[in-house]
């Protein structure tokens, strides 16, 4: 299985940050990258089941949804190579913030896994989960 990990320290309290991210149909917040994000089918952006389409290319699913954890899991049902599904299996991606209550800001951390017979998927998902994670972070004033 092949794993990938990214995380920042976000300069806001959790539960502003959770509020921003908590809508998996919603990625407004991450521009530098998210082009568009669409709802696919039925279903809020808050149970497990839903659907989206992020720049026309990547379509995931939620898994588990935890306002209690903060935290978000998904699969990657098809996307671009080198991550397509004729390229990789099983992927599963996990979203999740814990307090730093020293200072009150957020510790956001990404990971993805899957199994595939190359590693090719693993420099270009760790690109974008860091983008991402820097574009959370800048939405509060932080460095990306």
């Amino acid at each position: 299985m092949l794993k990938v990990y990214n995380s920042i320290i976000v300069p806001a309290p959790i539960e502003q940050v959770w509020s921003r991210i908590c809508d998996f149909h919603d990625f407004s917040w991450a521009p530098s990258l998210i082009t568009s994000c669409e709802k696919v089918g039925e279903g809020d952006g808050f149970t497990a089941g839903a659907k989206r389409l992020l720049n026309g290319v990547f379509l995931d699913t939620l898994i588990a949804h935890s306002s209690t954890e903060k935290r978000m899991m998904y699969s990657l049902n098809e996307g671009p190579s080198p991550v397509s599904s004729k390229e990789i299996r099983n992927y599963t991606g996990d979203l999740h913030l814990l307090p730093v209550t020293v200072n009150d800001t957020t510790f956001a951390e990404w990971s993805g896994s899957w199994e595939s017979d190359t590693a090719d998927a693993v420099e270009y998902m760790n690109s974008i989960y860091r983008s991402l994670l820097g574009d959370l972070a800048a939405e509060f004033g932080g460095r990306r």
